[in-house]
């Protein structure tokens, strides 16, 4: 059984009796957390691969990639094609995807493209404190001690009749399982996507730092095993290494790209999250508006975060609010803006545009950040859909308003950062329409 399908879009053709019967089983099975690969940040939420709808119809969720469970197959595609997803990669980390998938298969290529950009931004992140040299204990014997005098081996060596003392010293050194696992990776993604590219996929940075490691390791070094990489002791420097290492072990190890056979009731693949990529890319749109427009990353950055309740007992927070992003001009909230990787046009389960659950988590936001009783605006910003390029009925009727004078705003915008930009600029309030940055 091998189905191929596109994200947020219903499987066609829809699935046959036996095909659905495994898409059942695939969705008990499949937990996203543990086949997505992230773009470096932290995740607090997660949907279903794949789900049905009350009406039967079979949907894919917001991820591509591939899974492979049960003697099955399902490979999900991005429903704007590979090259608007290069494009968006590329715009939030200025690193080009290759063209060139090599010796893999078709149906793998993007996902291999996807893994290797994804995986070159996260140690290039990680890297820039410098490479992970972590402590280690080396034992020494002989006439001089050095480090620390390791006692009951000096005494075993005297009672042998070793004219020796034993001694300890912690010093860091590259040669570890996270600078094997990344070595590994790195092997592994190179004759996946091709000799013939090159390096063209790789970062500069990382070009300049990978020789260092592969000087201690060797250039195929054993891959480390989960439970190596779990006994590391990172530094807080170092630490940003933690989740690089676990992701290069994953691809290493050809984790869902390998023509094995997957063990009975075992869930095997990788994906990517679509939605944090296009959350990505509304930022990277965002920071052009203006140049007195602070944009802040409402998920990641905590000074951007607000609580919606407060107790009146012990002043307890509850229900810690994270938008996507937080606008502010001189410390004050201006905008409140979510990205929406979803359809804003009217669909049997949003009858008119937009989800119920989104304009409610977007009100939540407004009340909270515009306690200060300034003007405040909030966004919805979905991707455009280019099979229909006019305006949704919801974004024609803007701006919508909330009580409180506050208004909200529904737009799609391009898949070229520039456009969105103009878009954004043209469409929100004028407290955003000022200069734009060079």
């Amino acid at each position: 059984m091998n189905l191929t399908t596109r994200d947020c879009s219903p499987l066609h053709p829809q699935p046959s009796r036996e095909e659905a019967e495994w898409l059942r089983r695939l969705q008990a099975a499949a937990q996203a957390a543990t086949h997505v690969v992230g773009l470096g940040n932290d995740r607090d939420d997660d949907e279903p691969v794949v789900y049905c709808e009350r009406d039967g119809t079979w949907w894919a969720g917001r991820y591509v990639g591939s899974l492979s469970f049960d003697g099955g197959r399902i490979t999900i595609l991005p429903r704007f094609g590979i090259n608007t997803l290069r494009s968006w990669l590329f715009q939030v980390t200025n690193i080009a995807l290759v063209e060139s998938p090599g010796e893999l298969r078709e149906d793998n290529a993007f996902i291999v493209q996807l893994l290797a950009i994804v995986w070159a931004r996260s140690f290039v992140e990680a890297a820039r404190h410098g490479l992970p040299a972590l402590r280690r204990e080396s034992h020494y014997s002989g006439t001089a001690v050095r480090g620390r005098l390791d006692v009951a081996n000096s005494v075993r060596l005297i009672a042998a009749g070793h004219p020796a003392v034993a001694s300890v010293r912690r010093e860091r050194s590259l040669d570890n399982a996270v600078s094997r696992s990344i070595v590994a990776a790195y092997a592994v993604l190179r004759r996946w996507v091709g000799a013939g590219a090159g390096d063209r996929w790789l970062p500069a940075r990382a070009q300049e730092l990978l020789p260092a490691l592969q000087a201690v390791t060797g250039s195929r070094p054993t891959v480390p095993s989960r439970l190596d990489l779990q006994r590391v002791r990172y530094t807080p420097i170092t630490s940003a290494f933690r989740p690089v290492a676990e992701l290069s072990r994953q691809i290493a190890n050809r984790r869902g790209l390998s023509s094995d056979a997957v063990p009975e009731g075992s869930c095997q693949g990788v994906l990517l999250d679509v939605a944090e990529l296009w959350e990505l890319y509304v930022l990277g749109a965002l920071r052009r508006l203006a140049s007195d427009i602070d944009v802040r990353h409402g998920t990641f950055d905590l000074k951007a975060n607000q609580a919606l309740l407060t107790s009146t007992v012990d002043g307890s927070l509850l229900g810690t609010l994270k938008p996507d992003a937080v606008l502010t001009r001189r410390h004050s909230v201006v905008g409140i803006v979510d990205a929406k990787y979803k359809r804003l046009w009217p669909s049997a389960n949003a009858p008119h545009g937009p989800q119920r659950e989104d304009l409610y988590q977007l009100a939540a936001y407004l009340t909270r950040y515009g306690q200060s009783g300034k003007a405040i605006w909030g966004a919805l910003v979905y991707p455009e859909d280019q099979d229909r390029p006019d305006p949704s009925p919801a974004e024609t009727r803007n701006p919508w308003r909330l009580d409180g004078g506050r208004d909200v705003f529904l737009m799609t915008v391009p898949h070229d950062m520039g456009g969105a930009a103009e878009k954004l600029r043209s469409v929100l309030p004028a407290t955003a329409r000022t200069t734009a940055a060079a």
